[in-house]
């Protein structure tokens, strides 16, 4: 049986967690449970960044669930050999494989695209198209623009919008920083060709979301309609200077009139006291095709958050579970990834302040991927701020 979080007021503690996961793991000598222990960091254990959002306000069609299924047909469970860049704006990178990981264990959790595509590939992301065209039409250049034509993905991971962008025809860019992750993407866009679909308006590549430069050939004329920078990815640029070098970057990529839409987590989540009190994250998702579960934690009680720079060093974790379908046998690790990344919590304030310092203006907020979820909606689960360049 599954086990996820679903919603700010039903968020386990890790300590729950942790006997969980023991329970579905079978035993403590399986070595796979060990990261469940607190750090002894002080009083720093905060959310933060995207993980904060509880798990089910990140990601909405989970609200309310015990156990979410999700099918892929297309990639096996096999690791790749690359270089362990992560997607960080600052580069850092801490932690890495836990004791009892599998041989082949990636030491970055965005060195595993495959888990990572089980672990968060589970939104809507066709609706989420629509939405973007919706703003454009009504937002975009200068108010009554054309349709959504092109689109600049920030972060990509494994370029999910970047895919359901290109099978409409519509020209994508996906911008990874993350070797593996780059390549994943472009195995799923081989993938869907394979299949008849033709993809040639998108293009994977690689580049530093604060610093944007793209091949003369690969941007449209006159700069894109839309960028984009969701699923929490604004978290990686830990400080202000690269939250501002990267909106100024962006306003180079946008056309006159052209939209920057960003996902962060909702205020409800800022405020509402779990930041001191450390509280963790943590589901599971099931690729049924592959016979696999990935149990994911998403933050972990005793976490270090620096009140001053608002960075929260959160602790993530996957493990890769074989279903057997025989529940009274010990679960199967397959491979295991802990890391420690570094996330950047922004207020509505503060990065309405940072756009303008970038002279973007702000144009609308939401409270999902919807025009029609208000913020201040009670089944609102994340903030999307809508930033414009008015020249």
């Amino acid at each position: 049986g599954g086990f996820v979080v679903a919603g700010a007021r039903e968020t386990r503690s890790n300590a729950m967690f942790a006997r969980a996961l023991a329970l579905e793991l079978g035993a403590l000598e399986l070595g796979a449970v060990s990261m469940l222990k607190p750090h002894a960091l002080g009083r720093g254990g905060a959310r933060g960044a995207w993980g904060g959002w509880r798990c089910a306000r990140a990601w909405s069609a989970m609200r309310g669930a015990r156990a979410t299924t999700v099918t892929m047909t297309a990639f096996p469970w096999t690791s790749r050999s690359r270089s362990t860049t992560t997607r960080m704006a600052s580069g850092r990178t801490r932690g890495g494989t836990r004791v009892g990981a599998a041989s082949d264990a990636a030491s970055s959790v965005y060195d595993a695209p495959e888990i990572y595509d089980v672990a968060f590939g589970f939104r809507d992301f066709d609706k989420e198209i629509d939405f973007l065209e919706t703003l454009v039409r009504e937002y975009g250049a200068l108010h009554g623009g054309g349709g959504l034509t092109s689109a600049l993905e920030l972060g990509a991971g494994p370029a999910w919008h970047s895919l359901a962008c290109a099978r409409r025809g519509i020209q994508a860019v996906a911008l990874e920083r993350n070797p593996a992750m780059r390549a994943y993407a472009n195995d799923k866009k081989a993938a869907v060709e394979a299949s008849g679909v033709k993809l040639n308006s998108m293009r994977v590549v690689d580049g530093d979301m604060r610093h944007i430069e793209l091949p003369h050939m690969m941007a449209p004329e006159g700069g894109f309609d839309c960028v984009v920078m969701l699923l929490g990815t604004v978290a990686h640029l830990l400080t202000y200077d690269d939250a501002i070098s990267c909106m100024t970057s962006v306003r180079k990529q946008l056309k006159p009139g052209g939209l920057f839409v960003v996902e962060l987590e909702h205020p409800w989540d800022l405020f509402s006291g779990d930041l001191s009190e450390g509280v963790g994250d943590a589901w599971d998702r099931v690729d049924e095709e592959r016979g696999v579960k990935v149990l994911v934690e998403w933050g972990r009680d005793g976490d270090e958050f620096d009140i001053e720079t608002q960075v929260y060093e959160r602790t993530v974790s996957f493990n890769l579970i074989e279903l057997d379908g025989n529940e009274n046998t010990k679960p199967k690790v397959l491979k295991t990834v802990e890391e420690v990344v570094p996330c950047k919590i922004y207020t509505a304030p503060e990065f309405k302040a940072l756009a303008r310092a970038a002279s973007l203006a702000h144009v609308g907020t939401f409270g999902d991927m919807s025009t029609t979820m208000a913020l201040d909606d009670e089944d609102a689960h994340n903030m999307v701020l809508v930033f414009r360049r008015d020249d």
